[in-house]
């Protein structure tokens, strides 16, 4: 008998396996991915269309957003949630998928919310191919939160890479390479790598660029420091090449940060 050819199974939409293959209609797809999605607290979930409207979200996105329900999201966009800074990055990302229908992925990123939750989070994001036209329809996405290092690293029992946090955190000015870390750990680099993956789903430099961020955050909202004084202490050349670094990962500059977090606790 002869097998489908790729035409006849209709597009693909990597990532979401057999139920995304079927690539039905995005209506018919959220109800069960919206489902399955508020069963799980630290992922968010979203589908948008191709203006960027929230067309499914699950239940930790809207209670993150300050929502009791999830109904008040829908229709709405970026802009109509988060700092003008934070909606633009968003958006942004939305519209490189929909031009290139290519995913984004494994993007850490510092989420600001708008109940004034922070957190580092993993996201992904994917076109949604129409299943008629093939045309790139919508945008559906998760971002998975990054657990505290040392905690996660304490409850698996993993003393090695307690010991490379400890020692990025310890040299925060200048934090040691992934060769220096593993051999600290007695492993290899590839081994090192892989167990960093598994443990906190991040790279070693994501996880190290993490480290200085976060210290950075912690400077810029409890001390009197400068950006630059901040910069140089958490290991950047200069003010410049922190600002560019701490931008893409937070959606705001820290002087734009610093201004907004003393606003909020006023």
């Amino acid at each position: 008998m002869p097998q489908p050819s790729s035409r006849s199974r209709g597009p693909r939409f990597p990532g979401f396996g057999l139920a995304a293959q079927l690539a039905l209609g995005v209506e018919t797809l959220s109800l069960p991915l919206e489902r399955l999605f508020d069963d799980l607290p630290a992922i968010v979930f979203f589908i948008k269309d191709r203006a960027g409207r929230y067309l499914a979200v699950n239940s930790t996105l809207a209670r993150r957003c300050g929502f009791p329900d999830k109904s008040a999201l829908l229709g709405k966009r970026p802009s109509d949630l988060f700092p003008a800074a934070l909606a633009t990055r968003y958006e942004r990302q939305d519209q490189r998928v929909l031009a290139t229908a290519k995913p984004v992925l494994d993007q850490l990123e510092l989420h600001l919310y708008p109940d004034r939750r922070r957190g580092w989070c993993l996201t992904n994001k994917y076109p949604v191919p129409d299943q008629t036209t093939g045309e790139i329809c919508a945008v559906i996405g998760i971002s998975r939160d990054v657990e505290d290092s040392a905690h996660g690293a304490a409850a698996r029992g993993m003393p090695e890479l307690i010991r490379a946090l400890e020692a990025i955190q310890a040299r925060i000015d200048d934090p040691p390479g992934i060769e220096e870390l593993a051999t600290m750990c007695g492993l290899t680099p590839a081994h090192f790598s892989r167990l960093v993956r598994r443990v906190f789903h991040l790279t070693p430099g994501q996880l190290a660029m993490k480290a200085r961020i976060d210290e950075a955050l912690h400077r810029l909202t409890t001390t009197g420091q400068s950006l630059a004084e901040i910069a140089l202490s958490t290991g950047f050349c200069d003010q410049s090449a922190f600002t560019r670094h701490f931008r893409r990962l937070t959606g705001l500059p820290p002087g734009a940060f610093r201004q907004a977090v003393g606003k909020a606790s006023d």
